[in-house]
Parts: structure tokens; sequence; C-alpha cells
């Protein structure tokens, strides 16, 4: 499914999604599913991952039996140049529209796993940078995040949202996955952060892939994150957690019907 909105914490800007939802779904309407965010490269848009394979290939490793269910949401900016680029966290940034409008929408809109352990967020590039500012500044909401050859040397943050920063608390309770290319121009900055993650005792795990700061890269890597990602949820839907929503959720539109 695609639709789109216009977010208020980014002044405006036209936001436009995907949702796809796992083979099984329709069938278990009393479970929660748990849900990964992935957030695109610039200056790309929300297809970015749809065309890299994600969604193949989580239907395929189902079908397998490999991973469990799962909801994959594919969040992007129309605007190149405005607040997906030029902003660095906080409620009037991406960040503000990803946790305090999107995610109560997908919430309100389908069954989800509404617990960090149950929430993962990942992106590459430049939405790598947001996964991982959006994800350690908000432990409450994530659980599992994903940093794919974040460009973090291009980043000029405040403070409070630097994820060099936000890594110094250890991430107590979440899991980070961080890689990059060995000719990857974003490697050092990855490593950095990798560094003080590891000194501040976080779960961190660390690969290095082959390639270029190219789609061919992160394509290959689709695998290896997918694993990552899906590693501690369920794997089959028997045992995916009962759907209790949050009435205040279910409010923010009283047409709006849980599929």
């Amino acid at each position: 499914m695609e639709s789109s909105f216009n977010s208020a914490a980014m002044y405006g800007e036209e936001i436009r999604y995907l949702v796809h939802l796992p083979p099984c779904y329709e069938y278990y309407a009393d479970k929660a599913f748990p849900v990964l965010f992935l957030l695109h490269g610039w200056p790309l848009n929300h297809t970015h991952w749809q065309a890299l394979g994600i969604t193949e290939i989580a239907d395929e490793w189902f079908d397998q039996q490999l991973i469990g269910p799962l909801v994959i949401v594919l969040p992007g900016a129309i605007n190149t140049e405005g607040g997906y680029v030029h902003s660095s966290g906080g409620d009037n940034s991406f960040e503000g529209m990803l946790v305090n409008e999107l995610l109560p929408k997908i919430e309100s809109m389908y069954r989800i796993w509404e617990m960090p352990e149950g929430r993962a967020i990942g992106g590459i590039s430049r939405g790598g940078v947001w996964a991982l500012e959006i994800g350690l500044h908000n432990p409450d909401l994530f659980g599992i995040i994903g940093g794919h050859s974040p460009a973090l040397s291009l980043n000029n943050p405040y403070p409070a949202y630097d994820p060099y920063f936000l890594a110094e608390s250890g991430a107590p309770g979440q899991r980070i996955y961080l890689d990059a290319g060995d000719a990857d121009w974003a490697r050092t900055g990855t490593m950095r952060l990798l560094n003080v993650l590891e000194q501040s005792s976080a779960d961190v795990t660390y690969q290095l892939h082959e390639g270029a700061h190219v789609d061919d890269l992160w394509r290959l890597g689709l695998p290896d994150y997918l694993r990552f990602y899906t590693r501690t949820w369920p794997q089959s839907p028997d045992v995916l957690p009962i759907w209790a929503p949050d009435p205040s959720l279910l409010e923010l539109d009283d047409d709006l019907a849980v599929p």
C-alpha cells in the first residue's frame, strides 16, 4: 500500500510511504506483528529499499520458514532539499514526523507489536544517520537499530541529536547493526561510531562488505540486514504476541478500520 500526507513536523512537506504486509497477515487477525521502518538514501525516495529487493526477500524467506512475518514501512520525503537533509532531529524534523505522526498512523491502521522489542528502524546513507539518531534518541520506541553506510561524516547536527553523543549512553536494551563497504567513503565515520558504542558496552554488530557507496553494496547486504533485524522476532505467526491496540491510537481517526 502506498499513501502520503503533509507533515506538520516538517512544515507541510509531503511524505510518501509504502507499507508491505507479510503473506500471512490477514489470516492472523488476533496477532501483533513486528515492524521494520527503513529509510532511504539521498537524493532518492521511499521506493529505494523496495527497488533494492527488501520486500521480495522478506516474502521469500518467510515462505521458506527462514524468518517470521514482519510489516515493512518505507517512508520518504519528496523534497530532496528539504527537512530530510537540512534538519538534525527533534520534533520539528524528520524525526518528529516519524515519531509523532507516521508511527501513530501506522499503529492505528495495522496490527503492530507496540513495544520496543517489536520495532526496528534502519537506513542507508542519509537515512542511516536518521535511523541512528531516531533509534538512539527514542529507546522507548525502537529496540533494534541499523545504520548502513551512514553518512555521519556529512552530518552537522545539534549535539543533542548527534549519534556520536547519543551512543555514549551505551544504548541499553537496544541491538545495533553497523556496516559499510571496503571502498565506501562512509566507512571512516561508521568505524568511529562503532568505537564509541563498543567503549560504551553497547550491543553492536559490525560488518564490512565489499563495495563502494552505491546500491550494489546495499543490495548484496540485504540478507545480512534482514537476518539481524528479525533475529529476535518469532519465526512462526502462531507465537506472535496477541494484538492489544492502544485505544488512543484507534481514536486518531474514527473512520479507520484496522485491516
